[in-house]
């Protein structure tokens, strides 16, 4: 997670900010997989989970839909949340919405084969749901646990959704092999076909990563569309969102959601946070919402470096996948008119400074600003990793002593570089950002790779003046 004050950390995650940018075209495909069987047009789901807040949201959303019936939740121990709080906080969140019959079950804590694992620090944060204010329950675990529970009620006419590690369907499948004929349709938040992963070995998805022998057995062994990386990055978190949803608190749902947010805005509203889990739920019931493409592929369930790995081959298995969200802004409107009951249009404001780069110049317009909020908008051109714009303030430090900095346009980045006193990031903008401007001079950086994790290159626009 970037900090707005530290060129040097600018620097030396600008290759992650670019890579999380790129999203692959695909063709436009239907839904998933086949439609799920319904009986008056009612979704029956099993929805399996490791509970982290981006499937908090996604929960909630399920349970505002009156076309949707949770036919169980079960829990993934090797994901986010750990068991017992993760039971409790699932039973509170499905009471909220009146779901007071739905089972929740647990699974084990351990991978299949390995000990990768998410950071403790994440982990804690998802069991600590104090922060909702929600009453307890007096419903307990169900006890046949979650594998049984998976094949119990997986029972031909329930879509699948699986938003963590996929320890518990692996489990259930090799106990019960003829699981895959009874679930209709499945989709996963798992994997990262043709862009970077999120995970230190920066190959895999977490979700993959975490227990990717599971992960290799339910996608060779099951009709399972992926949401991977290629589609939830086009979908990030923003504090747009947050303002939009602050503005429509009209149910218990949305309060819970703000709630959530509010608690932790380090995490939300700082940058590198999508709506990962949320989007794959979402694309259930709204499958338009995204381009699909089809693919086949292998997984790597080795324990070194490339653990967790999903990559294109030739010789591997087939499965549909979303590999972009050509409007992530009919994602968000989708979201907010489901989960606060009422008719959301109005998603994000319009821009009053854009940002632009046509691959040889970066430019900033208007030519003067006043101190005060600011929304801009970036726009570069296409490419494999696509550009970003980096909005910077000058206090102590001239133009020209920032332009020997920099170099001259195009010129190489180094991440281990001292950058000069007076120099203060206040923005990265990949499509649209809030930024706060006081009396100074700002100027954009424009920033480009030519393959991930690659050397990055900047540009330089002309310097505004911000006036009080």
């Amino acid at each position: 997670m970037w900090s707005r004050r530290s060129v040097v950390t600018m620097l030396a995650l600008l290759a992650v900010v670019l890579a999380a940018c790129d999203s692959s075209p695909g063709s436009v495909a239907p839904p998933p997989s086949s439609s799920p069987a319904t009986d008056d047009d009612v979704t029956h789901i099993v929805f399996d989970t490791d509970l982290a807040f981006d499937d908090i949201m996604a929960l909630l959303y399920l349970g505002q839909r009156d076309d949707v019936v949770i036919d169980a939740v079960t829990l993934t121990g090797t994901g986010e949340a750990h068991c017992d709080p993760g039971v409790e906080n699932a039973l509170r969140l499905l009471a909220l919405g009146g779901n007071l019959e739905t089972p929740v079950a647990c699974g084990r804590e351990t991978p299949l084969q390995g000990t990768n694992a998410f950071p403790d620090e994440w982990r804690a944060g998802v069991d600590n749901l104090s922060m909702l204010g929600l009453p307890p329950t007096d419903r307990a675990a169900d006890p046949r646990g979650a594998v049984r529970l998976l094949q119990d009620t997986l029972d031909g006419d329930a879509t699948l959704i699986t938003l963590g590690p996929l320890t518990n369907v692996a489990e259930a499948l090799r106990s019960d092999p003829n699981l895959a004929e009874r679930v209709p349709a499945f989709v996963a938040m798992a994997g990262a076909i043709d862009v970077p992963g999120n995970t230190p070995t920066g190959v895999a998805e977490y979700n993959v990563w975490v227990d990717p022998l599971a992960a290799k057995e339910v996608i060779e062994g099951m009709d399972v569309a992926l949401v991977p990386l290629d589609a939830t990055d086009d979908v990030p978190f923003t504090p747009f969102f947050a303002d939009t949803l602050a503005d429509h608190l009209s149910s218990p749902e949305a309060e819970a959601v703000d709630a959530i947010i509010r608690a932790n805005q380090g995490i939300f509203l700082e940058g590198g946070y999508s709506f990962w889990d949320t989007l794959a739920t979402a694309l259930v019931l709204r499958p338009e919402l995204a381009t699909w493409d089809e693919a086949r592929v292998v997984v790597t369930a080795s324990q070194d470096a490339g653990a967790g790995w999903i990559d294109r081959w030739d010789e591997g298995i087939p499965v549909d996948f979303a590999s972009s969200v050509p409007d992530p802004l009919a994602f968000e409107r989708e979201y907010l008119s489901v989960l606060t009951g009422e008719t959301v249009t109005e998603v994000r404001p319009d821009p009053t400074v854009a940002i632009t780069f046509d691959g040889e110049r970066c430019s900033i317009a208007p030519d003067h600003l006043f101190a005060g909020t600011e929304v801009v908008s970036f726009e570069g051109p296409d490419a494999p990793v696509p550009p970003v714009g980096v909005m910077a303030s000058l206090t102590d430090l001239t133009y020209e002593e920032l332009r020997r900095f920099v170099g001259a346009d195009g010129s190489l980045l180094a991440p281990d570089a001292e950058p000069p006193a007076g120099l203060e990031v206040i923005g990265f903008v990949q499509d649209l950002a809030e930024v706060q401007t006081a009396p100074s001079t700002v100027v954009a950086i424009c920033a480009t790779q030519r393959v991930p994790d690659g050397p990055a290159r900047a540009w330089l626009s002309a310097p505004v003046e911000v006036s009080p």
